[in-house]
């Protein structure tokens, strides 16, 4: 499932190809797309696209952010720790560390939990009801946070 998903998730940033840059590809056109519903959590299209491709795998979040950065050398750990204190404030890393942590797990174990309940009721109350919870606490720590800071 993971594979097949992530080869999805490669196509989707590499095509059409008439442009090096991620933001023309599909997957930064959707994560552009996506962005007036995640704007009041503090993301921007990177972490938009980077989220899609979390479902895959909640792991698969950092490796999409670093190729979103474009970066090379998979040991490069600088120039992305750089690139991301430029890009966002203490405030948004936490409400993305939020949302990620209380979302969905991965597509893998949504088809688990349609195979051990032999129905798709209970996969798409843990996707809706994960994805939901993972907004609104994200929703409430980065707008009372930005009250603050």
């Amino acid at each position: 499932v993971i594979l097949g998903f992530s080869i999805i998730f490669w196509a989707l940033s590499t095509f059409p190809i008439k442009s090096k840059d991620i933001s023309e590809s599909y997957m930064g056109k959707i994560g552009k797309a996506m962005t007036p519903v995640f704007k009041p959590l503090g993301f921007d299209w990177k972490v938009n696209t980077a989220l899609i491709g979390s479902f895959a795998a909640k792991e698969v979040f950092i490796s999409q952010i670093g190729v979103i950065y474009a970066v090379k050398d998979a040991d490069d750990t600088k120039s992305l720790q750089n690139s991301l204190k430029n890009d966002y404030s203490a405030l948004q890393a936490y409400s993305i560390m939020l949302f990620v942590l209380i979302s969905t797990p991965c597509i893998a174990t949504i088809a688990i939990t349609r195979k051990e309940t032999g129905s798709h009721k209970w996969a798409f109350f843990q996707l809706g009801y994960l994805t939901i919870l993972a907004y609104i606490v994200s929703l409430f720590a980065y707008q009372i946070g930005s009250i603050f800071i």
